[in-house]
């Protein structure tokens, strides 16, 4: 992933796409060349981010020195020791976009796109990436042909059309991980 500046990554439930993407998010903090990063991890609600990835977050630094978390904001901080500043990773709710703007992203993560409106991307987080050259991860269980539809066909249309721009596309069924065995899908 780390080639493509745009990713649409259609996956089954139970797959494990929210510690996939905090691991991201962690990641590419740690690698971002430029002084203080922001990163956001986006949920359909903001109840739904906490619940979702907060604990896996507290979790994956519990033991790193320096780390603040601010419970009320959903927002930890990260120093980076050998850079003298530090990583800021969000957890939003895409129910109200605007508490969003103002703030500029290296990176951003959106968690079940297919229950967002499409607003969120376009006219508030877009822009947030534009003057760092960031970038976002969209991730998501198939819902019907919405938003997360289309922005999967845009990606694998830019993936052959248009290159340059960076998107790519990747699609996980249950029936292909064998995550989730034969019988409990059938069950299912």
């Amino acid at each position: 992933l780390k080639t493509h500046r745009f990713c649409v990554i259609v996956c089954h439930r139970r797959f494990g796409k929210t510690k996939f993407a905090l691991g991201e998010l962690a990641t590419a903090g740690f690698e971002c060349p430029l002084h203080n990063p922001q990163y956001a991890y986006i949920a359909p609600t903001y109840g739904q981010a906490e619940k979702i990835a907060w604990t896996y977050l507290k979790e994956m630094f519990k033991d790193y020195p320096g780390v603040e978390k601010n419970e009320q904001k959903l927002r930890i901080k990260i120093p980076r020791h050998d850079k003298g500043d530090f990583i800021t990773i969000w957890l939003f709710g895409a129910e109200n976009p605007d508490n969003i703007r103002g703030i500029y992203l290296d990176g951003c993560i959106f968690d079940e796109y297919a229950q967002m409106t499409p607003v969120i991307w376009g006219e508030v987080v877009r822009p947030l990436l534009s003057d760092r050259k960031g970038w976002a991860i969209f991730i998501g269980t198939p819902k019907g042909m919405n938003a997360f539809y289309q922005m999967y066909q845009t990606a694998q249309r830019n993936m052959i059309e248009s290159p340059y721009l960076g998107w790519y596309a990747f699609n996980a069924p249950a029936s292909k991980t064998k995550i989730i065995d034969e019988e409990e899908l059938r069950a299912i």
